[in-house]
């Protein structure tokens, strides 16, 4: 896929072996129990329910004594509290203390007790699950169980497929902009799409990988494709209020203990963020931030660069650099007479022997200077694809899960110190 800079933002059958969220993705009934994967079909129905969109916010009506489910698309479901086993002698105040398990359940950790929502929807009003654990502390899937998707992986595809240009039953467009190819990318990903050179086709068999994409790659196409739809509106730290009237409904969010990187986000995109870790309430999380200094939004005059985490993260880039990734680098600091000829020539041979059209050709000078031109971003690949700060350089299993963010801040920011440190005597890799 092209690379081009940022814009101004930075069912399978019943036999089938694996689990398809379908084309419109709202017949699986999502399990949050962290990064795990796809199941098998015998499990299917544990999986399938009726369809219901993404929700948003549970609540307890004190006044007429419904627990109120409001939905992404602004639907409302309502139920009366006293009609599930569990809460008939529960007091107000424990049945007020419901909120939203992933989406798919109503879930009280006072008391321990889960619902389906889907199953609430369809009718089924004795059938609670005793969790006695919070949505963060709920336990993964085991025994013989299959692990659940992630709990993020449903809203996700449903804000990349609404907000891409073109049409989530035909195709999408990425215009060539950083925000929308990422988010093509991630679609791709996550088995949705197949990808075009323009764009992304939807799969006729939509169905996910056997390993999700990395969450905090996932969670930077958020960001990208939010900034660049208006989803999230950065605030400049000495804004009290916002200047314009774009953030009426969003969610106002900051760092903890103060007021700083202010957002205005919107509510689809806040609770994605609260699915993948970043958010907790209305403050970012320490998880959040390197994922954040990843964007850099100009109106935070973010400068990670003395940050202790970062100045390790260089460290480690250098020292701990495998083999693998070292002997590229080291080919990419070498000019040899073929990678300049390639430049200078009329017309260059492929495999096949036809030749290929070429520019005029250049001086030795001019092909000098495009090829560390070239050279440059072929370094920053390397950390685009296999280079992350929690985790260092990835293997190449690990780097499966990875997608490629290009214009990524922090990597370009680490390639540039790397380059410094172990090629001086090629100071343009350092730019």
């Amino acid at each position: 896929m092209t690379k081009r800079p940022k814009g101004a933002h930075g069912g399978g059958g019943e036999n089938d072996e694996s689990l398809s969220f379908g084309s419109a993705l709202d017949e699986l009934g999502f399990k949050s129990v962290g990064r795990r994967n796809v199941r098998r079909a015998q499990d299917v129905d544990r999986f399938v329910r009726k369809p219901h969109p993404f929700p948003r916010n549970a609540c307890f009506d004190r006044r007429s004594g419904m627990i109120v489910v409001e939905f992404v698309n602004d639907a409302v479901f309502t139920i009366p509290a006293k009609a599930l086993r569990g809460l008939s002698d529960a007091t107000g105040s424990q049945i007020a203390d419901v909120g939203l398990l992933g989406g798919t359940h109503l879930h009280w950790k006072l008391l321990g007790l889960s619902y389906e929502i889907a199953e609430l929807m369809s009718g089924k009003l004795s059938s609670p699950t005793e969790t006695g654990v919070s949505g963060k502390d709920a336990p993964e899937v085991s025994g013989d169980q299959e692990p659940s998707v992630p709990g993020w992986v449903a809203p996700v595809i449903e804000l990349l497929a609404d907000n891409l240009p073109g049409d989530r039953r035909s195709r999408w467009y990425h215009d060539f902009l950083t925000a929308y190819q990422i988010a093509c990318e991630t679609l791709v990903a996550l088995g949705q799409a197949e990808q075009t050179s323009d764009g992304a086709v939807p799969r006729p068999d939509p169905i996910l990988p056997p390993i999700s994409p990395r969450w905090d790659d996932v969670a930077v196409a958020v960001i990208f494709l939010a900034a660049q739809n208006g989803m999230i509106t950065f605030l400049p730290d000495s804004a009290r209020e916002p200047a314009h009237s774009a953030g009426k409904g969003y969610d106002r969010v900051h760092k903890p203990g103060g007021r700083k990187w202010a957002a205005l986000v919107h509510p689809q995109v806040s609770t994605i963020f609260r699915l993948l870790g970043m958010l907790e309430d209305r403050e970012w999380t320490e998880a959040a931030e390197t994922v954040l200094w990843r964007d850099s939004p100009i109106e935070w005059h973010v400068d990670f660069t003395g940050d202790p985490r970062f100045l390790r993260a260089v460290d480690d880039a250098c020292y701990g650099m495998p083999d693998s990734i070292r002997e590229k680098i080291d080919r990419f600091s070498q000019i040899t007479d073929e990678d300049i000829a390639l430049f200078t020539s009329e017309s260059s041979q492929q495999d096949d022997g036809k030749p290929i059209l070429r520019l005029p050709p250049q001086t030795r000078e001019q092909a000098v200077s495009t090829i560390l031109w070239i050279r440059r971003f072929d370094f920053d690949e390397l950390f685009y694809k296999f280079w992350r700060i929690n985790d260092g350089w990835l293997s190449q299993d690990e780097a499966r899960q990875a997608l490629e963010i290009f214009n990524d801040a922090l990597a370009v920011a680490v390639r540039k110190r790397v380059a410094a440190r172990l090629y001086p005597h090629i100071p343009h890799l350092a730019d």
